[in-house]
């Protein structure tokens, strides 16, 4: 064996060059801790458009205002963690009702702390400008949340110029849970909440909600665009760097 100097003598000197940064899209996304959704659903939608890179924080899956809240503490830290030496061209938080009570300034903020000026989004945000972008002002809501997280969402959507023509509610108490949620139970809950209603658009909310594979299945049986919150987010992201999402068979928004 030899000592590190007759290493040093062994090892042979190399030289290279650099190469730019992989011409893709680059989004940074901090998810939550509780979402088993989110990843896997961008996993389909990224193709060669864009690379995603991300962290999580801590939630206690206690889909209350008050846990919800709590969530902001770990957000520029989880953001901190991405990719590090990295440059991003657009930062993602992924959890709809977080960016609800939070609110989305305070989160677009808490995510671009220390990653420059770049444009930042999240699935409430993106998700109205996502029924702007279709034209939509009437819209029907597929929450999994409880009341109290519902309340707020009604409030924001409505003071932005929407109107809700129905909203369908879950009830559901943890995040972990709104992931278990089949397909036929949410077919049968939107049959019941579009009977005689006369929404333009129906926005199935969560990053949990496993609903982006049967986007297209609904649309064709509903007659409506649906807009759900990892489907509206990506496109958002892409959007706000100059980028058109192409993602063909998951829905209109993301099938121009």
């Amino acid at each position: 064996m030899m000592t590190f100097e007759d290493f040093c003598q062994f090892e042979q000197p190399l030289e290279h060059q650099q190469a730019p940064r992989i011409n893709k899209v680059h989004i940074g996304l901090v998810q939550l801790s509780t979402d088993h959704s989110l990843e896997m659903d961008w996993a389909k939608l990224l193709g060669s458009q864009a690379g995603v890179f991300s962290s999580r924080v801590f939630y206690s899956s206690e889909m209350t205002p008050e846990a919800l809240d709590q969530i902001a503490v770990g957000i520029s830290d989880a953001s901190d963690l991405i990719a590090s030496g990295l440059p991003m061209d657009v930062m993602a938080f992924g959890c709809t009702s977080a960016s609800i009570i939070i609110g989305e300034e305070k989160v677009a903020k808490l995510l671009t702390k220390n990653r420059g000026d770049i444009p930042a989004t999240n699935p409430w945000t993106a998700a109205k400008a996502a029924f702007k972008h279709l034209g939509a002002k009437k819209i029907a809501i597929f929450s999994p949340y409880p009341t109290s997280v519902n309340y707020p969402l009604y409030q924001q959507l409505t003071q932005a110029g929407f109107e809700v023509t129905t909203l369908g509610s879950l009830g559901i108490e943890r995040d972990t849970d709104i992931t278990l949620v089949d397909k036929e139970s949410m077919l049968a809950a939107l049959d019941v909440m579009l009977k005689d209603s006369d929404a333009e658009l129906v926005f199935m909310s969560c990053t949990n909600l496993r609903v982006l594979d049967h986007i297209a299945e609904i649309e064709n049986r509903i007659g409506l665009p649906v807009v759900c919150s990892n489907s509206a987010m990506f496109w958002h992201a892409m959007s706000l760097v100059g980028q058109q999402a192409q993602c063909p068979g998951y829905g209109k928004l993301l099938n121009p």
